[in-house]
């Protein structure tokens, strides 16, 4: 390799960290205006870290269940009192730290692919639909727990993947449809089903019901919906764009969950249950569906669908919390 191609290579690097910085920079920015006009989930844990900083971490782990919430929250008092610093902060720290790993990662895998003028507008504009970056910046606590999960995606096999499963759902419990989505995919890629399209589609939508249902009966993660109806049309057309931009999705694992995810939506609606906070996740999953194994065609087709849904969602972001 000649001296230039080393240094345009370390070149590229850098800008890329930079990009990535910045985003970062843009999250934790995104968390104090949040934290500012009372919206998302910073200021009810800010409200409960002040209420009970003067408690012990032994009164914690005696009056709070290790798994999901207290796990949490015992983590962010830890680091509080460790670093010695407000716990705002210790919160822009993680989402500054997610954001950003999440940007460099995606833009390493982009940069590999021969299509990458292509996915570079796809690329910002997910990174940006308010959705996607409310998961690092409001939702921090499923935030962390969907970093380790998409870290066990992509960094390791076997026995070590899946002591990061249950590392994530300790986090937050919501990772469990995912997990549960991820042994489905694999389950079916083992049966080898001759139909490409229908039958994995609609074993998946069924596999989805039953989540739903499941999580309906248990109590678990349910949330009455509160969403209008045209944000939910707005939902219900990304799931098709999804789903028929290319029927390969299917075949992929993060295509196949990302549609997993819309099914659950989509059930959950019906029952009158919202998984909206589901709809980010599912958005940067299909996104590594287009940089594995999108064509040009796919790319082009899902870019122009995306960017109505873009702008409308944006407004709809900007709107409420004006």
């Amino acid at each position: 390799m000649s001296a230039y191609s080393i240094k345009k290579r370390t070149a590229i690097k850098f800008v890329g960290l930079l990009f990535a910085m910045a985003y970062g920079f843009f999250i934790v920015s995104s968390l104090q205006y949040l934290y500012s006009v009372g919206s998302g989930d910073i200021g009810s844990y800010l409200f409960f870290f002040e209420e009970n900083k003067s408690q012990s971490t032994e009164f914690f782990l005696n009056n709070y269940s290790i798994a999901g919430d207290g796990a949490f929250r015992i983590g962010i008092m830890f680091l509080s009192n460790y670093l010695n610093v407000d716990f705002i902060i210790v919160l822009s720290y993680l989402a500054f730290i997610m954001s950003s790993l999440f940007f460099c990662v995606y833009s390493v895998h982009i940069r590999s692919t021969k299509y990458l003028i292509y996915l570079l507008p796809i690329f910002l504009m997910i990174f940006f639909t308010p959705m996607v970056s409310n998961l690092f910046a409001s939702g921090i606590r499923s935030g962390v727990a969907f970093s380790v999960l998409m870290v066990s995606f992509l960094y390791f096999k076997s026995f070590l993947r899946y002591i990061f499963f249950a590392i994530a759902t300790l986090i937050h419990l919501s990772m469990a449809p995912f997990i549960a989505l991820y042994l489905l995919f694999y389950m079916l890629k083992k049966i080898r089903i001759k139909s490409p399209f229908i039958i994995p589609l609609s074993l998946l939508s069924l596999f989805s019901f039953s989540i739903v249902i499941t999580s309906s009966l248990f109590g678990f993660n349910v949330t009455p919906i509160s969403s209008s109806n045209l944000f939910n049309v707005v939902i219900f057309f990304l799931g098709l764009l999804m789903i028929f931009t290319n029927k390969k999705a299917i075949k992929n694992i993060y295509g196949f969950m990302s549609i997993g995810i819309f099914f659950i939506y989509l059930f959950g609606f019906f029952i009158d249950l919202s998984y909206s906070r589901y709809i980010g996740n599912a958005i940067i999953l299909y996104l590594f569906f287009l940089i594995e194994e999108g064509e040009l065609g796919t790319i082009q087709v899902f870019t122009a669908g995306y960017i109505p849904f873009f702008f409308l969602v944006s407004f709809y972001a900007i709107s409420n919390t004006i």
